[in-house]
């Protein structure tokens, strides 16, 4: 099976990362997230989490819990979905592209409820020497606000 590859791009700074698609261990998530490329989004820093940005996905599609993960690692992109039942947050289907960039991440949401995500996605090499640039940028978009980012099929 040839690898699939995301290229992750913020905008205005240039900063980027090609990410791995993990094919064999989440098939149906890589097709979805394959599906709805390119798209382009804000990142913004995760609250309740810690070294993590996501994008919000529009009209958010149901997904296949598969290769669930609540204590991703550095480099990891994670698709998570909500139906939006829960007693706090959105009334509505939620989806998020999210993407670690440091470590010590908990996946958590409302209240610090724990939750999962489908891992899909890997950025390969090591955070704090192969891909810097871009984590610096994720972690700007916690002091400068959200960032635009773009999220497209990559070589």
């Amino acid at each position: 099976m040839q690898t699939r590859r995301i290229r992750l791009t913020f905008v205005k700074t240039g900063e980027s990362a090609l990410a791995e698609l993990l094919r064999e261990e989440a098939a149906a998530t890589c097709e979805l997230i394959w599906g709805l490329l390119p798209l382009e989004a804000k990142a913004i820093h995760g609250m309740y989490s810690g070294a993590e940005v996501f994008t919000m996905v529009e009209d958010a599609p149901r997904a296949v819990a598969e290769n669930l993960v609540q204590l991703p690692l550095p480099g990891e992109l994670l698709y998570f979905y909500e139906e939006g039942r829960g007693a706090a947050g959105a009334r509505k289907p939620v989806g998020e592209i999210c993407i670690v960039y440091g470590r010590g991440v908990v996946l958590r949401g409302h209240e610090g409820v724990p939750v999962h995500a489908s891992l899909f996605a890997r950025i390969p090499g090591d955070w704090k020497h192969a891909w810097t640039d871009f984590a610096q940028a994720c972690r700007r978009c916690r002091w400068e606000g959200p960032q635009r980012l773009r999220i497209e099929q990559g070589g």
